[in-house]
């Protein structure tokens, strides 16, 4: 018999040594995602125990009651509540017929007014499961979602400014080979544009098969140029981009660069050389990502203008990552320069001998 109690007592359920363990497990496990940057499984968590509160928040401020409303649901309640009452003293009735053991005691008011609560929750239960639906399709489709996916986000900062750095090593190893950093762009005597400054790079990229299939006497987009510019290369995608499936043209068709060039240094026809850059190499930018319009990376045009702004115009440089984009700079460095930058100081880092002080301005980018 005393076995048996222990062994009652030890069935009981977790003691609180165990909670205690579980909970600590639990902490420790946030924080090391938090600190690895990985805290989207603890704010889906958050958003979709609280979405409905949001939602309700955002809802309830929107309605505007009248008293005809008020009364009409006042009137429903009522309805609803007499209608239970009477269902609920039918079914007794019933169940007491029926039995031939003790009989049911009759329906009781209370049990209505319970049942009248419990309905009226679940009504307001549904918008809540309403407000966790679409609180978890905002965190997942939109652009402006609450959560930023901070594991992903970070590798594709990093890889992102790989792909600049890569595109900083080809243009120093062109520039070693040619003298001259490879034009912006080419066009031909009659204005046609044939062929742009990633194409020169290939070489530089390990993408010599690839460049020996292009003919370079013949416009970028000719029929027999179609095959090599429907390649993907690694180096011009840019992970960061959102929907970048989407953004990925279907095969046979001209693939797209991310990044584009600066269109002041790298310009039309005009190949400038780092001793003609005498604003200084690490004062000038040369390359940065882009977020729309995307051009392909055969095409002349994949020039932008930094002077635009960052994240202000569509044909201006962009990035996919909040608050501003990263340049690639003549000295081969990469930096995250700020949305929010003087357009003065931006301007004069677009230029390749602008002549501007740019001692004064280091302390604003």
């Amino acid at each position: 018999m005393c076995s048996m109690e222990n062994e009652a007592k030890k069935s009981k359920g977790p003691t609180k040594t165990e909670i205690g363990v579980v909970f600590m497990i639990f902490l420790m496990l946030s924080l090391m995602m938090i600190c690895s940057g990985m805290v989207f499984p603890i704010q889906i968590m958050i958003y979709l125990s609280l979405g409905w509160y949001s939602f309700l928040k955002s809802i309830l401020p929107q309605m505007t009651p009248s008293t005809a409303g008020l009364v009409t649901s006042l009137v429903l309640v009522v309805l609803l509540a007499g209608i239970i009452q009477m269902l609920g003293r039918a079914a007794m009735r019933y169940f007491n017929r029926q039995s031939t053991k003790s009989k049911v005691p009759y329906w009781r008011f209370r049990w209505t007014i319970i049942m009248v609560v419990f309905l009226v929750l679940s009504f307001v239960g549904g918008f809540a499961v309403v407000g966790i639906a679409r609180q978890t399709s905002w965190i997942v489709t939109t652009e402006q979602a609450q959560i930023r996916w901070s594991g992903n986000e970070i590798s594709h900062r990093i890889e992102s400014r790989n792909n600049l750095k890569q595109i900083s090593l080809a243009l120093h190893n062109y520039h070693e080979t040619f003298s001259q950093l490879p034009l912006g762009a080419s066009f031909d005597q009659t204005g046609r544009p044939h062929h742009s400054w990633a194409t020169r790079l290939l070489p530089f990229l390990d993408q010599v098969p690839l460049y020996n299939q292009i003919d370079f006497h013949q416009p970028w987009n000719a029929e027999v140029n179609r095959e090599p510019f429907q390649v993907s290369l690694s180096c011009f995608r840019n992970p960061g981009v959102r929907s970048a499936r989407e953004s990925i043209p279907a095969s046979g068709r001209y693939q797209p660069s991310h990044y584009a060039a600066n269109a002041r240094v790298l310009s039309i026809n005009s190949g400038l050389s780092y001793q003609m850059i005498e604003d200084g190499t690490s004062h000038t930018i040369l390359a940065g990502e882009v977020h729309s319009d995307f051009k392909p990376w055969g095409n002349p045009l994949n020039l932008r203008d930094p002077a635009l702004g960052i994240n202000a115009h569509p044909r201006g440089f962009g990035s996919p990552f909040k608050g501003g984009v990263h340049f690639l700079l003549g000295d081969g460095s990469v930096r995250f320069i700020s949305e929010n930058i003087d357009p003065a100081v931006l301007k004069a880092l677009a230029t390749p001998n602008g002549g501007e002080d740019m001692d004064r301005f280091q302390e604003d980018w």
